[in-house]
């Protein structure tokens, strides 16, 4: 991935924009970390608690053991653990393939994850963006269970959607089997709450893609002058989904150069 001329197209576009994955670098998994575990708005999150206590052991039991378990944006693996101690209740050991874009934060969730479970855990992490590790799923022995969780893949486009899924599809078995978590709430305000609380809790995760600007590529971008909104699109097109607009609002006319990008950029 050429993350630089990612942030360059995106912030000499209109309306400027930053990719949603450049949030989640070290710090950005650990704002995320907060948001799931403080932000009482953020039904989504509960809502998957609640439905992997109840059921793993159904999902589970769609792929024939012995099993490789693959999960897409894995983040701190936490709701992993239950399909990862679901599974060795059916066989001995387990390969554990987290995929992440946040290669530091990854590595550390694979070490406490290896040091948990032991010799029963076989953890191989893949850092990088989903795009890569569609790519290296194929190469994957022994049938798969693939989970993507989260919200990560809802924060892609749906054109991206569309073709993430049909990528899997060419790299599944008939013996494979993906488990896909969607957010399918209509209410405007639960959904607008739940993503950009009252309480100010998921806020930081959102300015971490600004933050990194400034530690990464030598931008001085103050996130005062800034005000966050959350506006939800609903849609009832076939081809078009709802989907929630975060915005950061500059408060004044603001200029500011990026140099490790090479350009200037006005708001």
């Amino acid at each position: 991935m050429d993350i630089k001329s990612a942030l360059v197209d995106g912030l000499t576009s209109e309306p400027k924009y930053i990719p949603v994955w450049f949030r989640y670098d070290k710090q950005g998994s650990l704002f995320n970390d907060k948001c799931l575990s403080d932000n009482k708005f953020y039904y989504f999150y509960q809502s998957e608690v609640n439905v992997l206590s109840c059921s793993a052991q159904e999902i589970v039991e769609q792929v024939t053991s012995p099993c490789v378990l693959v999960e897409m944006g894995s983040g701190n693996s936490e709701k992993s653990r239950t399909f990862i101690d679901t599974i060795l209740k059916r066989q001995k050991s387990l390969t554990y393939i987290p995929v992440d874009i946040s290669a530091d934060f990854l590595q550390e969730c694979s070490d406490a994850l290896s040091k948990d479970y032991g010799d029963k855990l076989d953890v191989r992490p893949i850092a990088g963006d989903y795009s890569v590790g569609i790519k290296q799923i194929s190469s994957i022995p022994g049938r798969k269970l693939i989970v993507w969780l989260g919200g990560g893949f809802q924060n892609q486009p749906y054109n991206v959607q569309v073709e993430r899924i049909r990528s899997l599809s060419q790299c599944m078995s008939e013996d494979d089997r993906l488990l896909i978590a969607l957010d399918i709430t209509q209410d405007a305000t639960a959904v607008e709450n739940a993503y950009l609380d009252p309480t100010g809790v998921a806020a930081p995760l959102y300015l971490n893609a600004i933050w990194r600007l400034n530690r990464e590529y030598g931008a001085d971008i103050d996130t005062d002058k800034f005000r966050l909104e959350a506006k939800f699109e609903k849609s009832s097109e076939d081809d078009r989904l709802s989907l929630l607009v975060l915005k950061a609002v500059s408060k004044c006319d603001q200029q500011y150069n990026i140099g490790g990008l090479g350009i200037n950029v006005s708001l």
